[in-house]
């Protein structure tokens, strides 16, 4: 039967090695192409005729690309699973604090809890200078602002949340993927199918990249190569299944 399908696919991940399940109904592109590393024509005879094919080396590859940024689709490159509850230094910064003078000496207020007792000041010349944290507290480096000058303060600060490592000693583990997208009958723009396609055996490439860009969405996106399992010659399937 024809079939019309404009849609994208919803995404089924599983991580093979413990059965972490990752969906996605939000997919840009869910794409599946198919190479041939051998494919040339053997010639001979008289004329040196075209006699036969010799093909081989079957390549399948997967591509996905989600809408919204997903910590889960960067964690399939990388081969190490998200820490839920993870812990951290970072560098925290807070914009247009105002410098006032206490008793001779310039300082500002800061409303977050500082790990340690440095901070970094800018001020608005764009030169930025170290300064002392007392509880919460920034004295300013003498010379480097006036009073009533609004100036940005950067500090150290503990913080929890989730973690992904980027470990250079490990890679992407192999996956099992699933798309499922739908088929319309073209004379009536009816959905008719469900449209199934599994990989077994698919392994991300490891590269990512995100791009930070004023009004850009971020978009990841991850290439998986389809291997054959073991003791196995089927790479994948796609399923045509009617709607009930």
């Amino acid at each position: 039967m024809k079939l019309l399908i404009s849609d994208s696919a919803d995404i089924i991940i599983k991580r093979k090695s413990d059965g972490h399940l990752f969906m996605s109904a939000e997919g840009q592109l869910a794409s599946i192409s198919q190479s041939l590393g051998i494919n040339e024509k053997i010639f001979g005879g008289l004329g040196n005729k075209p006699l036969a094919i010799m093909r081989g080396q079957k390549e399948v590859t997967s591509t996905i690309r989600n809408a919204f940024y997903d910590m889960e689709i960067l964690s399939m490159t990388q081969g190490v699973a998200i820490n839920e509850e993870g812990t951290g230094t970072i560098l925290k910064d807070e914009k247009g604090l105002k410098v006032v003078d206490n008793t001779g000496v310039l300082e500002v207020t800061i409303t977050g809890t500082p790990a340690g007792t440095t901070a970094y000041v800018r001020n608005t010349a764009g030169e930025t200078a170290t300064a002392t944290i007392a509880t919460n507290k920034v004295t300013i480096p003498t010379g480097h602002a006036v009073a009533g000058e609004l100036v940005t303060v950067a500090y150290s600060s503990e913080v929890e949340g989730k973690v992904l490592t980027l470990d250079g000693e490990k890679f992407a583990e192999a996956y099992e993927v699933q798309y499922h997208t739908i088929g319309y009958d073209p004379s009536t723009n009816k959905v008719v199918k469900d449209i199934y396609i599994q990989l077994d055996h698919a392994v991300p490439s490891g590269d990512f990249e995100l791009s930070f860009e004023n009004g850009t969405a971020i978009a990841p996106e991850v290439t998986f190569d389809a291997l054959t399992p073991a003791n196995s010659t089927e790479i994948g399937r796609i399923y045509e299944v009617d709607r009930v």
